[in-house]
């Protein structure tokens, strides 16, 4: 079982509260793994999960971002600021689960135990307990990932779809007036 960590190692995203999370997890499910790709400010952060057997990538390809999601049970957020999670609905289209912190803009798409869990930020202990769910329990994993590829047609949207929501949204407006 593989979580996955895809962004910017900066203090915003948690990366200390992830690895100190990670430890737990690692403690509980010694088969599990961690995936970490990104680089910034913490690398010290990552060097140190490297040496304790954590793949750090600290750059990829789309396709192999793509591929890594694929390779994964579930995406971890640990962020206590997020705009409109990009990762999270790229995860949500290959039927990813996403585990984040209940803050940001993280809750305004992950439906706690529906596309995924919500933990509270900076609660490492609740944040390793969820990554352990579902990394242990593979019917949570399917069910959550099931989940997030339903959830997944709300994002999902062509350039087209896209100019007519625009078009269909003035039209209403300039209707009104």
């Amino acid at each position: 079982p593989v979580a996955l960590f895809v962004g910017v190692l900066e203090r915003y995203k948690n990366v200390a509260g992830l690895a100190a999370a990670w430890r737990l997890v690692a403690a509980r499910l010694p088969d599990a793994r961690l995936h970490l790709v990104g680089s910034g400010t913490d690398t010290e952060i990552a060097e140190a999960l490297e040496r304790e057997g954590v793949r750090w990538d600290r750059r990829l390809t789309a396709a192999e971002v793509a591929q890594s999601l694929d390779d994964a049970r579930v995406l971890l957020l640990p962020s206590a600021s997020e705009g409109l999670p990009r990762v999270a609905m790229e995860a949500f289209l290959r039927g990813r689960a996403v585990i984040g912190s209940a803050a940001g803009g993280i809750p305004d798409i992950i439906e706690h135990d529906v596309n995924g869990l919500l933990v509270p930020y900076g609660d490492v202990e609740a944040l390793a307990d969820a990554i352990v769910a579902v990394l242990s329990d593979h019917e949570l994993a399917v069910r959550l990932g099931d989940g997030a590829l339903r959830s997944s047609t709300q994002w999902n949207r062509t350039p087209t779809e896209y100019a007519r929501k625009v078009r269909d949204l003035v039209e209403t407006v300039l209707a009104r007036s």
